[in-house]
């Protein structure tokens, strides 16, 4: 029990601090970042905390609550009418993650789920859950997607909001 204790708060104070810098998505960067800073063993006595099923299950339906009140009539019929550019975004996209799962597995020896986990577009903590349920390399899931968001968030977003105002 305490384990858990321990990575809220680790989650929350990361979170919290990164959300009042004004970082884009910071209470979720932060939780992630604050969350494996008190998991590590520092000393041969720590142990890493598993977060139970439950709580994950309880977080997994709290970001689906979260993004689901975001869906309405009108979002959806928005992006109908986008929906070719969307589709010819994701048939490049699909392409170049082709690329990357070879060679993740090919040069680096990942195994396939790992690989395709990796660099599956989606939310960091559905992507996660499901490569925790599938027996993936969560690090390497984690990392890559760590990468890509941290570098959407902190790099791409800020140059785009840059070149566009």
């Amino acid at each position: 029990m305490w384990g858990v204790v321990k990575l809220l708060l680790g989650g929350v104070s990361v979170g919290s601090a990164l959300e009042l810098l004004g970082v884009p998505a910071g209470m979720l960067i932060g939780s992630i970042i604050g969350s494996a800073l008190v998991n590590q063993p520092w000393t041969r006595r720590m142990k890493p905390t598993r977060l139970p099923i439950l709580a994950r299950q309880i977080g997994l339906v709290t970001v689906g609550l979260a993004a689901g009140v975001l869906l309405t009539v009108d979002s959806l019929l928005n992006t109908a009418a986008i929906a070719l550019p969307v589709v010819l975004a994701y048939l490049g996209l699909t392409a170049l993650n082709l690329i990357f799962i070879t060679v993740l597995m090919s040069r680096y020896q990942v195994d396939p789920v790992t690989a395709v986990l990796a660099v599956t577009p989606g939310g960091l903590a559905e992507v996660t859950s499901i490569a925790i349920d599938k027996g993936a390399q969560v690090a390497v899931v984690l990392s890559v997607h760590a990468v890509r968001l941290f570098s959407l968030v902190l790099v791409i977003l800020p140059i785009l909001l840059l070149v566009l105002s």
